[in-house]
């Protein structure tokens, strides 16, 4: 039966999106007095009810008339910057050519991609607190449906910021603006020119000739207090020709004969010229930390709570400066995934993107993500845990990490109970900031 409904339901969303892009407020309020004054004329023939009734009837069909008649061709780039972040404001700025004549009172409009859940998806969700509602709403499922709608939507906004003004046969730019809801991948590939009649009643939307463009939305982070990583530096392989490239190097212990691979800029000149052979300057191995940031996947149907675990886990990758310090990114979800950021290996941008791209694990698997963790132990200085939620499992993780000797500071979006160890700092899924300026590493 729900099925029917789902059918139902995205006919008339898509109704509704068709009917109100095109019919402005001023439009619904001159449609409704008609249908008003149309009714009432029915028991009372007054003649300023005939009057009124014409009056809104002659100015709504001229309006109709003038929008069927606008005609606009235009093409469009969009110069769209590298990534933005969820909640603030992006503005991005668009060059439009225009083939016609003058073209004014107009404006651009961003369409965001249709956000309609699929049947599977419609039939297998469960909205948040929905076994709290009563039968009628279970049953029609219409709440489910406006909250998948909700979570769906990419971002809001997209109209430009001035009006479109384009002379016959000229280029011309305007500044679109838009504000992302989520995290991941935007496709942008439906843009829309906006032509309204002179009362703005009504207006035309015509499809703007555009590439299909890809935006990548950075999870949203929380400001941190100053904290310190536990743990101590370790030596990993490569690590002192790395810091010879960044300009950094331990200190001076010898010389020595050169070796295929030795960097030129380490070559000691004035013993080359003396001994006739190439020398090179041997210094100390260069020492510095390296920490994984663990994030628990394992969320399935605690969507809330997933998201602001990969919020926390954004704000620690931006926080970390890994040009001193080596950051692994892990984490469970179709396979294992292990992402290292910091010296001359890729920055924490690389980090942030795969966040943005990560989803709740489909099983629970804390064995699998402590044998991921023992196998790179022995480069680690320290963990740094963001866990959705609490369990007995998770304890158990936590356990197994004091077996490999790793120290771990651990942080959990849960509502503080008696079970929740003293070592885990609980974020609460609608105060994360505020939780997050009391904590103390």
């Amino acid at each position: 039966m729900q099925s029917i409904f789902f059918h139902f339901y995205r006919w008339t969303t898509a109704a509704k999106f068709w009917l109100f892009r095109r019919i402005l407020p001023a439009g619904w309020g001159v449609l409704i007095s008609g249908v008003i004054s149309a009714t009432m004329l029915m028991g009372s023939p007054l003649m300023p009810l005939y009057q009124m009734f014409a009056l809104l009837f002659g100015l709504s069909s001229i309006a109709l008339i003038w929008t069927w008649a606008r005609r606009a061709s235009l093409s469009a780039q969009r110069e769209l910057p590298s990534h933005a972040a969820v909640g603030q404001e992006l503005r991005y700025t668009v060059t439009v050519f225009h083939q016609g004549g003058t073209l004014t009172h107009a404006s651009l409009l961003e369409t965001a991609p249709d956000p309609r859940p699929t049947l599977p998806v419609f039939l297998a969700s469960r909205e948040p607190g929905e076994d709290l509602r009563n039968g009628f709403d279970r049953f029609f499922a219409f709440n489910r449906w406006q909250w998948l709608i909700e979570k769906g939507t990419r971002f809001c906004g997209g109209r430009s910021n001035t009006p479109l003004f384009c002379e016959t046969a000229c280029q011309c730019r305007t500044t679109l603006s838009i504000t992302p809801q989520k995290r991941g991948c935007i496709v942008m590939q439906d843009m829309r020119v906006l032509l309204p009649d002179p009362f703005s009643f009504f207006q035309r939307a015509r499809r703007v000739k555009t590439s299909t463009d890809h935006l990548i939305v950075l999870p949203r982070r929380y400001r941190l207090p100053p904290f310190r990583l536990p743990g101590s530096s370790h030596y990993h392989a490569g690590d002192d020709a790395a810091s010879r490239e960044k300009g950094n190097s331990g200190e001076f212990t010898s010389l020595r004969e050169y070796r295929t691979g030795d960097p030129p800029r380490m070559i000691h000149w004035k013993s080359w010229a003396k001994q006739g052979k190439p020398i090179v300057k041997e210094v100390e191995d260069v020492v510095f930390p390296r920490y994984a940031l663990v994030l628990d996947t394992f969320a399935i149907g605690h969507e809330q709570e997933f998201e602001e675990a990969v919020s926390v886990a954004a704000s620690f990758v931006a926080e970390i400066d890994t040009e001193e310090v080596m950051l692994d990114l892990m984490f469970l979800g179709d396979n294992e995934q292990v992402i290292t950021a910091g010296r001359d290996l890729a920055g924490s941008m690389k980090l942030l993107e795969a966040l943005s791209g990560v989803n709740a694990a489909a099983t629970e698997n804390f064995e699998g993500l402590s044998r991921l963790i023992a196998r790179h132990s022995g480069d680690l200085s320290a963990c740094i845990c963001v866990f959705t939620g609490w369990s007995d499992a998770r304890a158990a993780f936590l356990r197994s990490l004091d077996t490999l000797g790793l120290n771990s500071i651990s942080l959990a979006i849960e509502t503080p109970k008696s079970s929740l160890p003293g070592r885990v700092h609980a974020l609460r899924p609608n105060r994360v900031q505020e939780d997050l300026m009391r904590w103390r590493a």
